[in-house]
């Protein structure tokens, strides 16, 4: 009986300390609009959240952090109406870019940043 609860243990430490090790903090971010834009995000439950952002200034940013795990899926997209401005998204990994894109005038098409979180090398 002690060698079943001591194996159930040592099996019980691994499956978390594998769990644990495949966490990493996922940051969306967005700068560079002088005026009103939409994003679209996949948050941490992976359901498609929307949200319009107000900048006040070229300099204002947009963020979004959770803990994801390696082997998700990352999703950003934005669009602006403005011809006159600009939009930058980007995706970190453990506070490391991971993807990142930016165009300016482009009010017809969406800017779209998008992966699966890498896996580490062990």
């Amino acid at each position: 009986m002690k060698n079943l609860i001591l194996f159930l243990g040592i099996i019980a430490f691994f499956l978390i300390s594998c769990t644990k090790n495949n966490q990493v903090i996922i940051a969306y971010g967005s700068t560079g609009a002088i005026s009103q834009y939409k994003l679209h995000y996949l948050n941490n439950n992976g359901t498609l959240q929307d949200t319009i952002i107000q900048p006040q200034s070229k300099q204002d940013t947009w963020s979004y952090q959770f803990v994801g795990e390696q082997g998700d899926i990352v999703y950003v997209s934005g669009k602006y109406n403005d011809p006159e401005t600009g939009l930058k998204i980007m995706i970190k990994v453990d506070g490391k870019i991971y993807k990142q894109a930016s165009n300016e005038g482009d009010t017809l098409n969406f800017l779209i940043v998008s992966g699966v979180v890498p896996f580490r090398n062990k």
